[in-house]
């Protein structure tokens, strides 16, 4: 017996077999003829673009995809591809649907029909971009670690014993709360670098990343390229999946540029655009992206002559000269000497497993020493003499011969050189008992034993301690 006669016999003879089997399938189909004609609808189809699907069959797609049903329509592309098609359909109701065409064939060769079946892709879609996301996060999480493996966070070096550097930090603390564009002058080596970082450390942004440029370092060609990042094949050596540059790696943190004063005038107008939105474009790039960042300039130069003799923009300077801290010479603050001699001394005996101290006799000649490269030359010498001593007392005969000056006294080198500047009689006994109450802060714990030794009460010691801005 056939099937439809067995129907029949059973009283089901108006049931349709075919559509029953096309709607008990949990899929979204959907039949067309060659002009784009519905046909057949599963019942479920119609949920996918919010409409009805018994109002589908009928229709056109081309009308549907005009009315913005759906878009795109897959019908005109298996037409003209005369094969199976796969595209991503968005929906009316924002749907991402995945939708696939399949021809059917005439024994003759033409299409009859399209049949098409979708599945809901959006929040694997969703899923997707969250992932290609977290993946960038990842690599810019990496390329921070990278370019941070050797710089620390650590403040504990920043040594501020005399009244001009407590000045400095006490100026710093203030900044460091407020999320306002700070310039660090001074000269090469006195410590810009390590007063970014206690900045940052001191910021509420002490959990995000601090990236340390040196504006100097980079050529002008990589510049951009090492700024902004870049995308994939964005030039010959490119990596394949980009990079993203130290602008980007800055979000949520500190992005700190030393010597800004050396960069070319056209980097200054990119630097200067790049300041005012707070967004760029990576190179090879068309999205703009847009960064979180506080910005810490610092450099060696007079930049407000600079920008009388046309090498710095004036527009950057003021952009950059907000909050600006002069940091002075070590050479205008003999009391951080001996403080960073200790300090430097323990650093590196504790590095190099050999424990050292010094002699009297050096620590008064490093005193004396004028310090031209500030403190990343004294920290270069104390690492050099820890580690050639042979013996754990750093002698006179340890240090290098440009570091020996003749055995006199301080004190006397300095009224004569008072002298041959014609200073008067009032000035120079000033200097003179600022030196001696200096010399004997460094040999003497107590102001008591101060006292003793100069000759004076001990409130008299105080006092002149205070009048010369000496700690003790």
């Amino acid at each position: 017996m056939e099937l439809k006669e067995e129907f029949k016999d059973r009283g089901l003879e108006k049931w349709n077999m075919e559509e029953a089997i096309l709607h008990s399938l949990q899929e979204d189909l959907l039949v067309t003829d060659t002009t784009g004609k519905i046909v057949k609808v599963s019942q479920a189809c119609g949920a996918q673009y919010g409409i009805d699907s018994e109002r589908l069959i009928g229709r056109n797609v081309y009308d549907l995809e005009k009315e913005g049903v759906f878009r795109p329509a897959i019908t005109p592309e298996v037409l003209k591809r005369k094969e199976k098609v796969t595209l991503v359909q968005t929906s009316r109701t924002g749907k991402k649907l995945l939708v696939t065409g399949i021809p059917v064939f005439h024994p003759t060769g033409e299409i009859v029909y399209v049949v098409s079946y979708s599945y809901d892709v959006t929040e694997l879609i969703k899923i997707k971009e969250h992932l290609d996301e977290m993946e960038e996060e990842m690599a810019r999480v990496k390329s921070e670690l990278a370019l941070l493996r050797d710089q620390t966070l650590r403040v504990n070096g920043l040594v501020a014993e005399s009244t001009a550097m407590m000045q400095v930090l006490k100026a710093a603390k203030k900044v460091a709360e407020v999320d306002v564009t700070v310039l660090l002058l001074g000269e090469s080596g006195v410590g810009k670098s390590a007063i970014a970082r206690w900045i940052h450390k001191h910021s509420t942004r002490k959990d995000g990343p601090f990236i340390e440029v040196n504006c100097s370092a980079i050529p002008e060609s990589l510049f951009e390229a090492e700024f902004f990042g870049y995308e994939g094949g964005a030039f010959t050596g490119a990596k394949s999946k980009g990079k993203p540059g130290f602008a980007e790696l800055a979000h949520g943190g500190t992005l700190f540029l030393d010597e800004v004063g050396e960069l070319p005038s056209l980097l200054q107008v990119k630097l200067l655009k790049f300041i005012q939105e707070q967004k760029f474009y990576r190179v090879g790039g068309r999205k703009p992206i847009s960064v979180d960042i506080r910005l810490i300039a610092a450099t060696n130069r007079d930049l407000e002559q600079a920008v009388k003799e046309k090498q710095f923009r004036q527009d950057l300077f003021f952009r950059l000269n907000v909050v600006p801290i002069h940091i002075p010479p070590l050479r205008e603050r003999p009391e951080d000497v001996l403080a960073l001699i200790r300090f430097f001394v323990d650093k590196y005996s504790r590095k190099h497993g050999r424990y050292r101290q010094v002699d009297e006799k050096v620590v008064q000649q490093l005193l004396d020493h004028p310090w031209k490269g500030n403190v990343r030359e004294l920290e270069n010498l104390i690492e050099r003499l820890v580690v050639t001593s042979s013996s754990s007392i750093i002698k006179l005969e340890d240090l290098p011969e440009n570091y020996r000056r003749p055995q006199t006294d301080p004190v006397l080198m300095g009224v004569e050189h008072m002298l041959a500047e014609h200073k008067p009689l009032p000035a120079i006994l000033e200097e003179v008992e600022k030196q001696l109450l200096l010399k004997a802060s460094q040999t003497c714990r107590t102001t008591v034993e101060m006292a003793r030794v100069l000759g004076i009460s001990q409130p008299s010691v105080v006092r002149k301690l205070k009048k010369y801005g000496i700690r003790k």
